[in-house]
């Protein structure tokens, strides 16, 4: 482990890009509305955390492929069950010119784990017990108990802060103001318009930023495409397929696909009727025509699913087949289990899977269920489903931040998610029992196994993994991510062409 990480960032810094040129922008446009919060440590959205993290580093982090590379730690090996030792990188200073070091770290992780702070991720980092400092440039990370995923944990959440900056301000200044040690500083914030980031000359990669200025502009995402297509935007994130075409035949533009760890999935609360009737969920299933369903609302760009975690993720059990489209079968099990004439589920819906839960809510229809939807954000969302009897069903997309089977399920289904709306006891212990388990192959055949309990027991309602779609300006260099949540230093803009005066 050791080695493999220090070759890793040898290589960094030996193969690092040509040095930065004078006003090189790139304008990204990667959701409709602003941020939460710059604070990394208030956060837990997709779209949130792509922006925080091209300002702070973790002390691991996730290459395009999803594999674990050094961040502001360049080697790391396990001391115990428990016990992981980390030896930091030096020379490292945060934007404001405080020196990074063991204390930082320290601090940052406390800070998460501090109830005042109010990360609403907790449940994913609960394992984390406390930092000790070995000197200065090194830690010992101890768990709780002993924690399979904890690296996987550590490259998708903890991004490190300063420590005499952030124990001085307000969290109302922390939230417009943050200071990392990424490859950008931020500059400015224009609320309802876009982030401005100015490239760090002094990043710890050498050569990188390869751009000068990096803007998130936010706009409606009917506007997204159009804005690209005029040459306001070098990137959106994600093309819906009513214009990839478009993009494509743009003699400015094109497109890149790539398989995302990213899908659409409803949960339901089982903890009432209907939904605690196997054969409701059973019929619900049955009632979805996936492959419709993919052709009309990402017009073929994913791939059908039969379980809440995605081809690629370590955990994943790939024999398992999606649920085939029965509309008489579904209608057979309504009518057993004395729902013939249906009924009504309150369902919470997120904006950007509206489509989606529009295309479910006809198919259902057929079997007499109606979705009585409410339509919310991020926030909204997170905010609503803490009073989990207001709902029977929620729909909503999720990335994959961890790069694990794991995550996904965990979010739908783990009793302590704040976006579960069960809490299933056989399900919490093998999530639970999953996470402890410190052997690789061990692990993944137990999480194979909950792969297999989800779909015989019709838990949730998978559709889709979705291919990542991004449409670019002719002449960026861009590599997608598998997370859908990609680091942007190593992007390079489109330069344009100058002409010689007459």
């Amino acid at each position: 482990m050791i080695a493999r990480a220090a070759l890793c960032a040898a290589g960094i810094l030996i193969l690092g890009p040509a040095p930065l040129r004078a006003e090189n922008v790139l304008r990204i446009c990667d959701d409709a509305e602003d941020p939460m919060t710059l604070d990394p440590h208030r956060q837990f959205s997709e779209k949130n955390h792509t922006l925080v993290q091209q300002i702070f580093d973790g002390i691991v982090r996730f290459n395009p492929e999803g594999e674990i590379e050094p961040a502001l730690a360049v080697s790391w090996h396990r001391i115990s069950d428990t016990v992981m030792r980390f030896n930091l990188r030096k020379n490292v200073r945060f934007h404001n010119g405080e020196s990074f070091d063991a204390e930082s770290v320290q601090f940052s992780i406390n800070r998460y784990l501090n109830p005042k702070t109010a990360f609403p991720a907790f449940g994913y980092i609960r394992s984390l017990k406390r930092v000790d400092i070995i000197d200065s440039h090194t830690i010992d990370l101890v768990t709780h108990t002993p924690d399979g995923l904890l690296m996987n944990r550590l490259a998708g959440f903890i991004l490190i802060v300063p420590k005499a900056y952030y124990s001085k301000h307000s969290l109302e200044h922390l939230k417009r103001n943050p200071i990392g040690t990424g490859a950008f500083r931020f500059t400015r914030w224009q609320t309802g318009n876009r982030v401005e980031l100015q490239g760090n000359s002094e990043y710890w990669v050498k050569g990188l930023p390869t751009i000068d200025k990096l803007v998130f502009e936010f706009l409606p995402y009917s506007e997204q495409v159009d804005a690209l297509l005029a040459g306001k935007l070098d990137i959106i994130t994600h093309v819906p397929g009513t214009r990839t075409l478009e993009v494509q035949q743009n003699p400015s533009t094109r497109i890149i696909k790539k398989p995302a760890l990213f899908t659409m999935a409803a949960n339901f609360n089982m903890n009432h009727p209907p939904l605690d009737d196997l054969r409701v969920r059973k019929a619900i299933n049955l009632a979805v025509n996936v492959d419709d369903l993919i052709r009309y609302d990402i017009f073929g760009n994913g791939i059908a699913i039969g379980t809440l975690s995605l081809p690629g993720e370590p955990g994943n059990d790939p024999s398992i087949k999606p649920y085939p489209f029965d509309l008489k079968e579904a209608k057979r099990l309504m009518r057993k289990s004395g729902h013939e004439k249906g009924f009504t589920l309150r369902t919470l819906l997120k904006v950007n899977a509206e489509r989606t839960g529009r295309i479910l809510a006809k198919q259902l229809l057929k079997i007499g269920i109606h979705l009585d939807f409410t339509l919310m954000s991020d926030a909204e969302l997170y905010a609503s489903l803490k009073d989990r009897k207001l709902w029977d069903m929620a729909i909503y997309s999720c990335p994959d931040p961890m790069h694990h089977a794991h995550f996904i399920r965990s979010i739908f289904l783990d009793g302590k998610s704040p976006f579960s709306l069960t809490a299933d006891p056989d399900v919490d212990s093998r999530i639970a029992k999953i996470e402890s388990t410190i052997d690789e192959h061990e692990r993944d055949e137990l999480s194979r196994e909950l792969d297999r309990l989800i779909h015989n027991k019709y838990l949730a309602l998978p559709t889709y993994q979705r291919l990542g779609v991004v449409g670019l300006k002719n002449g960026v260099d861009f590599t997608p991510y598998k997370s859908g949540m990609p680091y942007l230093f190593s992007t390079r803009a489109a330069t344009e062409k100058k002409h010689a005066s007459p």
